[in-house]
């Protein structure tokens, strides 16, 4: 019997492997598929020799070897089964990340009876509805007396028809979303947990995939494996690793296909002569070679990245899944070619290994989303000498290099970062032309501004950024420097807000902006730059929901309107039109001490929000005949409940939560009407007249009173202060100050 102290290097252990594989996971493979079931036996046997831990560090009592060596175990043991191969590094991963994560407490109870298959563990972290899009996770776990009670349930996860032990992956505040989620480690085998097995996976069954379901679970404190705020990030942490290793798994059983389809050909007699004789078919196993050669090589490109802590390892791990998951499947149905029918027979495994196959394409990251992963970053990796080629350098007047030399093809911006499994960090940067994003027009940025979303994705608080690396800023205004698009000329004054400018694409808090033509537009005659981004998407936001209320037939006559998150720049831009129009206006804020300031906006009344934002009744006494609304949940809902007959609300933001408390009365009893107001993605028409309107009915001394002015490098400090409700009214940037 091998033991673990005799086990000190790669090969020794993949010898012990390939052994074992023969003589335990062999004979189990060849059972017919109806006969085939989860290999928990197996694997607990593979650990009483001394195969698991391949990484546990062996002060736990694991083997203490690196990364390459689960590298080599997935690849060899999937040449034999790749469900066994997936249960068994499954196991591993799961002890490894106690051993290194874990409490003492975790560490002692679970990690020696792991390693020894007393227990085994499985990660648990995808749901129905909620695979690639992990941060959409519905397993809920809340704060109790000595730990956490998790409710919910899990599926598609590896050894769960049997193990003991799961790392759970659960969110303890949806409001935080992805920032909410944490880890717990669980045990499975009690009444609080229901087995899910009611969908097997053919070609896997070895690997025991299924779900369960968790009911009023308590997780100890010394069972939390990851706090929330880390949970997320630690999840994405292993994904680089786990997609390398699934990429070995499809080399395996791509390379024992090829063996087996190469041995029969050279035996098998066609016409006088062996079967690989014939071109066509030597041919189509060159080509299985040739994928096998090359997945090898971005196995082995990505696990050197890995080991040495590079940044391209994102990459070059979703390369290698990638084309595992494209090619492998083909590769393997080519090999079942060589054979004839007989590749199609339940004892040569072939068919068994193209379900595998199929089934790698979905494991840790689909091929759509590895390409997704890709091509975050193909401009940067492969744009930039085409860019730097064709463009003419834009002259930037005080940008400075590190040598403090002047740089006509260099600009500052705030420059926000996430390595994948590292964390969010946002830095004045300075750039180069060729590091912009592709865009029909290249825009000279003169103004900005700050806005709630802004400060979120500075801060990483909220997920607002979906896609690194990114500059933020939702808005901009500025001079065309070159288009592509006849409908703008350099010189034109232009500017953008929405379309998920700073959250998909690159925004405006920026000396420089690439951009789409469609979602550019004029600045109104008779507006400056700065005046434009003192009205900014808070502004135009605003004039939206006038707009809309007016389109309901809301008239001053109809009678008074309310404003919540009067300060912020929504709703200070919205008393200020509403005024002008000649409403009647009552501005809700949390800070009273700022009612000199809303009334001269226009506010005829102030009153503090706590009126609002409590749980209230359905309906409530009858006051307003309109408002505007940036605050939702209960606020949003109380007031709906006091709203006149006929009653009209615009609602477009969130600053208190996305829930909405309410019920259906104020809509059937009284008739109200709630409009969404969406800025992101209005149509241009919409958004041209919003912006033609402003500059005729927003006085500018408003502008002028409810402005604040800053640099490019004080965004990123103020950013806490504007999340905390201490910024008030508009913050204009000035991106070359």
């Amino acid at each position: 019997m091998t033991s673990a102290h005799r086990i000190e290097s790669n090969a020794q252990l993949a010898a012990a492997l390939r052994a074992f594989a023969d003589r335990v996971v062999a004979p189990l493979a060849a059972r017919p598929a109806h006969e085939q079931s989860w290999a928990g036996d197996a694997i607990r046997q593979a650990c009483r020799e001394g195969l698991g831990g391949m990484e546990v560090p062996a002060d736990q009592g694991g083997l203490g070897l690196p990364f390459q060596a689960r590298i080599e175990a997935a690849q060899l043991l999937a040449a034999v089964d790749f469900g066994f191969a997936f249960g068994f590094i499954n196991h591993h991963n799961a002890v490894l990340r106690i051993a290194e994560s874990g409490t003492d407490a975790a560490r002692a109870k679970y990690v020696p009876a792991m390693l020894r298959g007393e227990l085994i563990g499985c990660t648990a972290m995808t749901e129905d509805g909620a695979g690639s899009d992990f941060a959409a996770i519905r397993m809920t776990a809340t704060r109790v007396d000595g730990g956490w009670e998790l409710n919910g349930a899990k599926q598609w996860i590896a050894n769960v028809q049997g193990c003991e032990v799961a790392l759970v992956f659960a969110q303890t505040d949806a409001a935080q979303g992805a920032a909410g989620i944490a880890c717990f480690i669980v045990r499975l085998d009690v009444p609080q947990c229901r087995r899910i097995v009611d969908r097997p996976m053919d070609g896997i069954a070895m690997g025991g995939v299924g779900g369960f379901e968790l009911s009023g679970y308590i997780a100890a404190d010394s069972d939390m494996l990851y706090a929330p705020g880390s949970g997320f990030k630690q999840a994405m942490a292993g994904v680089n690793k786990a997609r390398v290793h699934v990429a070995a798994m499809a080399s395996g059983m791509l390379r024992s296909a090829l063996s087996q389809a190469s041995a029969h050909a050279a035996a098998r007699m066609v016409f006088g002569q062996p079967v690989l004789n014939q071109q066509g078919l030597r041919w189509s196993l060159v080509d299985v070679s040739m994928v096998d050669g090359i997945l090898q090589m971005l196995i082995d490109r990505a696990a050197a990245l890995i080991a040495s802590g590079s940044e391209d390892a994102v990459e070059a791990a979703a390369m290698a899944k990638l084309y595992a998951g494209n090619e492998t499947l083909d590769a393997i149905a080519a090999c079942i070619q060589a054979l004839g029918a007989r590749g199609m027979a339940h004892g040569e495994g072939l068919t068994r290994k193209l379900l595998a196959a199929k089934a790698l394409c979905l494991a840790d990251g689909s091929n759509e989303i590895m390409r997704d992963r890709l091509g975050v970053t193909l401009s940067q990796r492969y744009a930039r000498s085409h860019l730097q080629a064709r463009s003419t350098p834009p002259t930037v007047t005080g940008t400075v290099t590190g040598a403090g030399t002047q740089a006509t093809d260099q600009f500052r911006a705030v420059f926000i970062t996430k390595p994948e499994g590292g964390s969010h960090q946002a830095e004045l940067r300075t750039l180069g032309q060729a590091d912009l994003p592709d865009g029909e027009v290249l825009v000279r940025v003169s103004h900005s501004t700050m806005n709630y979303k802004d400060a979120l994705a500075i801060t990483g608080r909220s997920p607002v950024v979906r896609k690194y690396p990114m500059v933020p800023g939702i808005d901009f205004a500025g001079v065309v420097e070159r288009s592509a698009d006849p409908r703008f000329q350099p010189g034109d004054a232009v500017l953008l807000n929405g379309w998920g400018t700073g959250e998909l694409y690159w925004g405006g808090l920026s000396q420089y902006a690439t951009t789409r033509a469609d979602w550019l537009i004029r600045q109104p005659e008779g507006m400056s730059a700065e005046q434009a981004m003192s009205i900014g998407t808070a502004g135009y936001t605003a004039m939206l929901c006038v707009m809309a209320l007016q389109s309901h037939g809301l008239t001053p006559e109809s009678g008074p309107v309310l404003v919540t998150g009067a300060n912020g720049g929504v709703g200070s831009i919205a008393i200020a039109l509403l005024s002008h129009l000649g409403f009647m206006v009552t501005a809700s804020t949390g800070r009273m001490e700022e009612a000199p300031h809303l009334q001269a906006l226009g506010a005829s009344a102030v009153m503090d929000r706590q009126a609002l934002s409590a749980q209230g009744k359905p309906l409530q006494k009858e006051n307003w005949a309109g408002a505007v609304d940036a605050v939702g949940s209960h606020t949003l809902a109380n007031v709906l409940a006091t709203m006149r007959y006929g009653g009209v609300v615009a609602a477009c933001g969130l600053a208190q939560g996305m829930d909405l408390p309410a019920s259906v009365a104020p809509f059937i009893l009284r008739g109200v009407s709630l409009i969404g107001v969406d800025s992101v993605y209005a149509p241009m028409p919409r958004r041209q007249t919003a912006w033609d309107r402003l500059a005729k009915e927003l006085p500018a001394e408003v502008l002028a009173g409810n402005t604040r002015l800053i640099g490019l490098s004080e965004v990123i400090p103020l950013a806490g202060e504007l999340l905390a409700g201490k910024v008030r009214g508009r913050v204009v940037v000035d991106v070359n100050r």
